[in-house]
């Protein structure tokens, strides 16, 4: 006597279920990536003592006229490390506001537009329409000009990844491109990062005068606190290199 068959559809549900952990288990490695995208890369912290805001008062206070990033977002009070002589370093160029800033090995390719000092004397970050673009300090010199440009942007907007999400991942050697309202390019080499505490950021070392062309380029950083806000700001520092 043969053995009873199984009813036809007796392996359906088996392949029902089947089907439906696979999905689960896909659902799960997605939220595991989009979760682990949600962090920047980190830019070494910074050793050793920082910088004063001041070399005449030896304190991180700067004086209440110098710019600094506002609390909104690349926060602090400015930040970075001494000019950088070098002897691949150029001649300065002519006054041009930029318009666009580019970091080839790092993904990192956005407008430029010009932003001016609150009414207290800080530096706003990116806000509205053009929160997700680079800003330029126009009390700064222009990308190319003698001293030191700076640059500030988001590293992450309402939690999503922003134009300098990525700004921590730069290396000393790495080049940025500048794009100038001229129709000219500044190119710069990267000689620092650092990520510092946004209560130890010596504003003086990132806005004070430099001998040459030079570039800095400010984002958040580091862990986040209970209302969402970084502890650090990453700072790049890089010199002119071809123009």
């Amino acid at each position: 006597m043969s053995s009873p068959q199984p009813a036809r559809g007796g392996r359906r549900p088996v392949a029902v279920v089947g089907g439906l952990l696979l999905v689960i288990g896909l659902v799960v490695l997605g939220a595991v990536a989009l979760g682990q995208r949600a962090a920047p890369p980190e830019a070494p912290r910074a050793t050793g003592a920082v910088a004063p805001s001041d070399p005449s008062d030896g304190g991180h206070d700067a004086p209440a006229a110098t710019p600094a990033p506002s609390p909104e977002g690349t926060e602090g009070e400015g930040g970075g490390s001494a000019s950088q002589g070098t002897e691949d370093q150029v001649a300065a160029m002519d006054a041009s506001e930029p318009t666009r800033v580019r970091v080839p090995a790092h993904g990192i390719d956005a407008p430029v537009f010009p932003i001016a000092l609150a009414e207290d004397g800080t530096l706003p970050a990116p806000s509205g329409e053009r929160a997700d673009d680079a800003a330029w300090f126009e009390g700064s010199p222009t990308p190319g000009e003698d001293g030191p440009a700076v640059i500030e942007g988001h590293v992450t907007y309402s939690g999503d990844p922003s134009v300098f999400f990525d700004l921590g991942a730069v290396e000393p050697g790495d080049r940025i491109e500048v794009d100038r309202a001229d129709g000219s390019t500044a190119v710069f080499e990267v000689h620092e990062i650092t990520r510092v505490p946004k209560d130890e950021f010596p504003t003086w070392a990132v806005y004070g005068n430099t001998e040459g062309p030079e570039l800095r380029m400010i984002t958040c950083g580091g862990e986040v606190d209970e209302d969402g806000r970084h502890q650090d700001n990453v700072l790049v520092h890089a010199h002119l290199v071809d123009a």
